[in-house]
């Protein structure tokens, strides 16, 4: 998977869309200032990638902007064998799921709901959850290449490559 682009929306600091991107296909490195919103970024890219549309509870309320009444959402541009997709979710209200594939230059609809997070599923080979968000358990290999600031758990270091 290579990813493209990022956008969300009223996702904890970011109440207005805010897009990422185009990424190049090597390594990207976000540098910003402290708070400002580097790590929800990285929030919505998981919570976008590999938990239901349908999550509920506290953790997943807790990304809704303070003091705002706004559907989180996030909308992720991504290659994947050959083809170019985009991922649109929305959580809480009228929670959604849709997923469309590049076709002639345009994206169209692939999947939507349950259907398009099984199918992003299989795409990724993740492990999903079995209820709740998901953990970095459930990443994949994408426990070692996405490290969120302050996560990047290694036990000890060998100094080995």
């Amino acid at each position: 998977m290579i990813l493209r682009s990022l956008t969300v929306e009223g996702w904890r600091c970011l109440v207005g869309p805010v897009t990422v991107g185009p990424f190049d296909e090597g390594i990207n490195v976000l540098h910003a200032p402290n708070a400002s919103g580097k790590s929800t970024l990285f929030e919505a890219l998981i919570r976008g990638l590999l938990d239901s549309h349908r999550v509920t509870g506290r953790d997943i309320e807790a990304v809704r902007p303070w003091g705002r009444s706004l559907s989180p959402r996030v909308s992720v541009e991504f290659a994947h064998d050959g083809s170019e997709y985009r991922l649109v979710k929305r959580f809480l209200e009228r929670a959604s799921s849709e997923l469309y594939r590049l076709e002639e230059g345009k994206f169209v609809r692939l999947a939507e709901a349950d259907a398009a997070d099984a199918r992003l599923r299989a795409i990724l080979s993740s492990n999903p959850p079995g209820r709740g968000l998901s953990r970095p358990s459930n990443w994949g290999l994408a426990q070692i290449l996405w490290a969120p600031q302050g996560h990047l758990a290694l036990p000890r270091l060998s100094g080995d490559l």
